[in-house]
């Protein structure tokens, strides 16, 4: 809202590349914990910001599969850095005097340098401010005018007053803290695929050996990361074409809430353990949608849905950083008798936000036509192109209900 994001986000990504870079030369575990604050502090502005042009550049018909794919992406370089990390484990181990987790520090630093370098070129800002070069002046013009038809605001460079008062009817506004507390419990929720590689790790023979080596138990979870981008783009999708958003995201997380609740109890088949695992994998539509639904809702309020975005995501920071010290303790690894309730209990929270958020739309359809202050928005005769077509309506329009 202050700093054009074609500035602001590539020297983010260029900088946390550097500290991902001069990882590989650590000579001590408290200057890792010191590079890897730093990486922290750079790397958390780049997927709000990257949500962010996401809303800003499609209509709301169109949000879920994006933001979907935007998703996987970091899925498929989970899976691209299995990979990269078995090969590195197999054929760089000991070059030039190296281990193989230095290589892949360099590696992974100079890939992000890289692509921190082309986004000073290929990020578009907003249609309302771009000045991207690959965009003709009518490229740009129609841009505009398609997000003007589907009613939806896009971002400029704001004045520090707008700002407050945007922060404001955020703080204000019931739908925020609705908001917020589907999106965490369902980050949060997440975490419960995030030990498969311990559990996989853990198992043995009959006889006390490995039952997988340490290539196979690097390469296996790449099968849930295929599950996560299959499933993702598909109810995104489907989100997009039903404007069903909050039943995507409830669905998905009933079955998160299943697969944990069956964790919880842990079996006595190490191959069913696994089965369930493999479905906590398969629910991560459930955020996507929920972010989706939030821009249709927010589609006049640019400021608050970027402000919003980015509150959540330093809160599920601090929540990845906390909970797990006492609900997923590697002492209590591989059956978390802690975590994996935990899990299906905010499964259980974000529904009922969720539907909070149902209700309270239900209730101020206006929000969707003029903001969260749609009194002074008529004030001020800020209501855009109205919507015709019938995929340019808004979620109530198109569905029938939100």
């Amino acid at each position: 809202t202050r700093v054009r994001p074609s500035l602001f986000l590539p020297l983010c990504e260029i900088i946390w590349g550097l500290f991902t870079l001069f990882t590989y030369r650590a000579p001590n575990a408290k200057t890792v914990f010191a590079l890897r604050f730093f990486l922290g502090v750079f790397e958390s502005t780049s997927w709000p910001g990257i949500v962010n042009l996401i809303f800003n550049w499609y209509r709301p018909e169109e949000l879920g599969k994006r933001l979907a794919i935007f998703g996987v992406s970091g899925v498929a370089g989970n899976m691209f850095l299995g990979i990269v990390q078995a090969a590195l484990y197999r054929n760089l181990n000991g070059v030039s005097g190296l281990a193989g987790w230095q290589w892949l520090f360099i590696i992974s630093g100079i890939m992000t340098i890289f692509w921190g370098l082309v986004g000073l070129v290929i990020i578009p800002d907003s249609p309302a401010i771009t000045r991207a070069l690959w965009l003709s002046e009518s490229e740009r013009e129609l841009c505009r005018l398609r997000m003007s038809d589907s009613g939806v605001k896009t971002s400029r460079i704001i004045p520090f007053k707008t700002l407050v008062q945007k922060m404001k009817l955020l703080i204000l506004s019931p739908l925020s803290y609705l908001f917020l507390a589907g999106y965490l419990q369902f980050a949060w929720s997440q975490r419960a695929n995030a030990y498969f590689l311990l559990f996989l790790k853990g198992l043995q023979n009959a006889d006390g050996t490995p039952r997988y080596s340490v290539y196979t138990v690097n390469l296996i979870p790449l099968g849930g990361y295929a599950i996560s981008i299959v499933c993702n783009i598909g109810l995104n999708a489907l989100s997009d074409w039903k404007a069903w958003r909050w039943q995507v995201s409830v669905g998905a997380a009933t079955l998160q809430l299943i697969a944990t609740s069956v964790l919880s109890g842990w079996p006595d088949s190490w191959r069913t353990i696994m089965a369930f695992y493999f479905l906590t994998f398969a629910t991560a539509a459930w955020g996507y949608a929920l972010l989706a639904w939030l821009a249709e809702i927010l589609r006049k309020e640019p400021e608050v849905r970027s402000i919003l975005v980015a509150i959540a995501v330093t809160l599920v920071y601090a929540g990845h950083a906390s909970i797990p010290l006492r609900a997923w303790r590697v002492s209590d690894s591989p059956r978390y008798p802690v975590g994996f309730p935990l899990a299906a209990a905010f499964s259980v929270g974000s529904i009922v936000a969720i539907m909070g958020m149902w209700f309270y739309v239900r209730k101020y359809p206006d929000i969707m036509t003029w903001g969260l202050d749609p009194e002074a928005a008529k004030v001020r005769g800020e209501e855009e192109v109205i919507p015709r077509d019938d995929d340019q309506k808004t979620p109530v329009e198109r569905s029938g209900r939100v």
